[in-house]
């Protein structure tokens, strides 16, 4: 049984450690979750097993940050590097939450 909790960025860590555990040969024969992780319980159970990490890496990448202009290189260089950006910010800023 694989549970997977609702949190945002919380589920693209999800696809990544589900992609980990199926590579370790791990394959959960039952999944549920609530918010997020419902979405990555649909993408999980909605598909056959060979085509689960594959649709979910789709997902990720269709829905995860853009940017506004066109990129700077065309092989994921300004991806990652907008992605390394974003890390140093959140970890130097921290996170805003409202209560």
């Amino acid at each position: 049984m694989l549970a997977l909790q609702g949190g945002g960025a919380l589920g693209a860590y999800q696809a990544g450690a589900y992609e980990a555990l199926c590579d370790g040969g791990h394959m959960p024969r039952w999944v549920a979750g609530t918010s997020i992780g419902a979405v990555n319980a649909a993408i999980i159970a909605g598909n056959q097993p060979e085509h689960r990490v594959a649709r979910l890496r789709e997902f990720w990448e269709e829905v995860s940050s853009r940017f506004l202009g066109w990129p700077l290189a065309e092989n994921g260089d300004a991806r990652r590097i907008f992605n390394e950006t974003s890390a140093v910010l959140s970890a130097a800023g921290g996170v805003c939450a409202s209560r």
